[in-house]
Parts: structure tokens; sequence; C-alpha cells
């Protein structure tokens, strides 16, 4: 609960949760490479109210407000707060986003599609289609953008982002796990990654003879 020591800096009481604050983000931010100081500005009543910064390099990419807000909650959600006080996810915001507003997430998807039998257009289309069908079950699915496409001797390199509505990060292990529902679209799954990630596949070399 807010207490008249924390709307002083020079109080115990706010030196002590300015710590706890400033550790918890940077453990949560860590994860961006351009990451590199959280700092709290202050404190303000209604429980207690956090008004904060976090600084990044300027000469790199940096997360959108969506995605920063998007890690923030990931984290929280997980309730392993090793302090006295909880974050509350749906309360976190940053300039002008919040929960209610969030950008979708963009996910990207590589894959290869062997020896199209039909149509490129029809076989996309259907591509498409699998794509999402595959992944809302997991997700609200905003769509499915093919970005490039390559033919490698028949068989055609696909590059794409999907958009998930979600207020946490989706999980890459249960969407390349959704998407292996794609061998129905000729998809080798070997070719499959997410967001730079593969599947475990376990490859067992087979041969035989047809008479």
């Amino acid at each position: 609960a807010y207490t008249e020591a924390l709307g002083s800096r020079a109080s115990g009481s706010y030196r002590e949760l300015e710590e706890e604050v400033r550790l918890m983000l940077t453990q949560m931010l860590s994860t961006y490479e351009t990451f590199l100081q959280a700092n709290v500005l202050e404190f303000m009543n209604g429980s207690v109210v956090v008004r904060g910064e976090a600084l990044f390099r300027g000469d790199a990419p940096v997360p959108t407000n969506s995605h920063l807000i998007r890690t923030i909650v990931t984290e929280a959600s997980r309730g392993r707060s090793i302090f006295s006080w909880q974050l509350e996810p749906r309360s976190v915001q940053s300039s002008g986003f919040s929960l209610e507003n969030l950008d979708p997430e963009k996910l990207s998807i590589s894959l290869t599609v062997l020896q199209l039998g039909r149509s490129k257009t029809e076989s996309l289309e259907r591509l498409i289609s699998k794509v999402t069908w595959s992944l809302s079950a997991l997700y609200r699915v905003r769509n499915f953008t093919i970005t490039r496409l390559r033919n490698r001797s028949g068989d055609l390199e696909i590059t794409g982002d999907v958009y998930l509505d979600t207020i946490v990060h989706a999980d890459v292990a249960e969407v390349l796990q959704a998407l292996t529902a794609l061998t129905t679209c000729s998809v080798d799954l070997t070719s499959l990654s997410v967001e730079g990630a593969r599947l475990h596949l376990q490859v067992y070399p087979v041969s035989f003879l047809i008479t």
C-alpha cells in the first residue's frame, strides 16, 4: 500500500522499493540486446502506481511499445516474484498502449513446399488457410502474409509473417507443434522454422525396393 514515505526520494522506503522495481524490470528486459537501464521516476498513490522508464540503445533496433508491454506481462504472468509485492499485469502501459490496444504480435515463418502438383495460386491459398486454421486453436490469428517466394527445382521456399492477437508473447514451441499440420500441404517439416527456431526431429533413413 502507498505511504507518504514513498513520495520522498530520500526515504528508506522509497529507495528500497526503487531498487526492487529496477531489479525486476532489469531481469524482465535483459533479453533485449539493446536494453541498457530501467529507472523509477516516481511512486504515486492508487495502491502503488509506478512511473518509470526503460532505456535502450538508439543506434540499433528497439522493441515497439506493444512488444515491450508483452514482455513485461509475460514475465509478470509467470508469478515468480521474489518480493513482497506483485506487478499487476493488466495495469502495464507505455506511450498510450495497454492490453486494450496492443498491436498484433508478428512471428516470422519460413518453410518449403515440396513439388507443387497444382497451380501455385491454389496451393498458396490452401497453405495460408491451413496456417491460419492450425494456429487458431492457440491464438486469435489476424492474418498470414507471404513476403517471399523462391522456386528451387520445383520446390517452393516460402517466407511469411503471421499476426496474432495475444497479450503475452506467443509460445514458439507451441506454434511449431501446431504447424506440423502443414504436412497435408506437402510442407517439408525439416525446413519449418518460426522466429529462427525449428522442430526437434528424429530423422530415420528408410530404403526399400518396389517391384
